[in-house]
């Protein structure tokens, strides 16, 4: 994964009852990341993780295909032109010292 290649230690969740799928960490910071992939222009979500679980912050990633992997926030509809790059995600994250970015 991208995480792994910047660095991260990629934790898979196995199961489908989990809220995330991925545990990230990295210098003392933990990200609970939900991943989503969609061929068109909008995701519709039937269920949104909450932005913070136990005080970690979680993001969503989606890759939208030839519209690129976006991070954002989980909500019930996201549009492939909202969010932020995945890579430029990761590289704020390295000039950042206190914590995930979103």
């Amino acid at each position: 994964s991208l995480f792994e290649k910047k660095g991260w230690l990629v934790v898979r969740s196995t199961g489908s009852f989990s809220p995330v799928d991925l545990v990230c960490i990295k210098k003392k910071k933990i990200i609970l990341v939900q991943i989503k992939s969609s061929s068109k222009k909008v995701l519709y979500q039937k269920e949104v993780v909450p932005n913070r679980i136990e005080g970690i912050k979680t993001i969503l990633v989606v890759d939208f295909g030839r519209y690129g992997i976006k991070v954002t926030k989980s909500k019930k509809k996201i549009k492939a032109s909202e969010g932020i790059k995945l890579e430029e995600y990761l590289e704020k994250l390295e000039r950042k010292n206190n914590g995930p970015v979103a």
